[in-house]
């Protein structure tokens, strides 16, 4: 499937592969786990320094709030690309972290925060809200309700 998307040949992934077992392997996830989150990053156009840096951060993101890959790529680049934030991995550190401490310390978990954030980021930001400041906000309306 990446081989569709992109430049590279099935050859060039399987020659990655040791990166992506170790990746994996750090993580305490599947190597399919990090093949696919990295396919779906590639078919939204990143380069493969992108999709390793930001797909790190959303194999982290879906293990530690125990979502499944493809809801975390999506929570992932709802907030990336709603509030116009590089594609890189410290922008997606943010996210992951901002997420994390929000749900560790309010009644709202990762997936509603941040189902939320994508149905509001582009707005938010429009309004020159800052990222945290939209989240905290997100967090406060959902422990209320």
């Amino acid at each position: 499937e990446m081989a569709v998307v992109t430049d590279l040949t099935v050859g060039d992934y399987w020659d990655q592969l040791p990166e992506y077992s170790k990746r994996a392997s750090d993580l305490g996830v599947s190597i399919n786990s990090a093949y696919k989150a990295a396919t779906l990053y590639y078919q939204q156009g990143l380069k493969t320094n992108e999709v390793f840096e930001v797909g790190t951060e959303t194999l982290k993101m879906a293990k530690i709030a125990g979502l499944d890959y493809a809801q975390a790529t999506d929570f992932m680049t709802a907030a990336l690309r709603g509030f116009n934030m590089e594609i890189n991995e410290l922008s997606a550190t943010r996210v992951n972290d901002v997420y994390s401490e929000l749900a560790a310390i309010t009644a709202a978990d990762t997936s509603q925060i941040a189902t939320a954030m994508g149905k509001t980021a582009s707005i938010a930001s429009s309004a020159n809200m800052e990222f945290e400041t939209t989240a905290a906000l997100l967090a406060q309306i959902i422990e209320t309700t």
